[in-house]
């Protein structure tokens, strides 16, 4: 599991039908204190949890996962998101 900063959005009006039970969503990786860790974006699809632009979420990096939280449905995505972080805490 990966924590990660939404930093953009995906619209499409045409997509595959697969991903209409979900919003795609552009994440960064962030470290234990919100910097953004290293320099790629992920593609990310939430199935759900109503996350948005700016917002921390966690997020998985495995296609197994994707196809358990879509219902079973077989979608072309390996980086999902688990949920919506309302905070946390960590020691340097």
């Amino acid at each position: 599991m990966i924590l990660c900063k939404v930093t953009g959005t995906i619209v499409a009006s045409r997509k595959d039908v697969t991903f209409r039970d979900g919003k795609l969503l552009i994440v960064h990786p962030i470290d234990t204190i919100g910097d953004f860790d290293g320099d790629i974006d992920m593609l990310a699809i939430d199935p759900g949890y109503g996350a948005g632009m700016g917002d921390t979420v966690l997020v998985a990096k495995e296609g197994s996962i994707v196809k358990q939280l879509m219902n079973g449905k077989d979608v072309p995505a390996n980086v999902v998101i688990l949920g919506v972080v309302d905070g946390w805490s960590a020691e340097a």
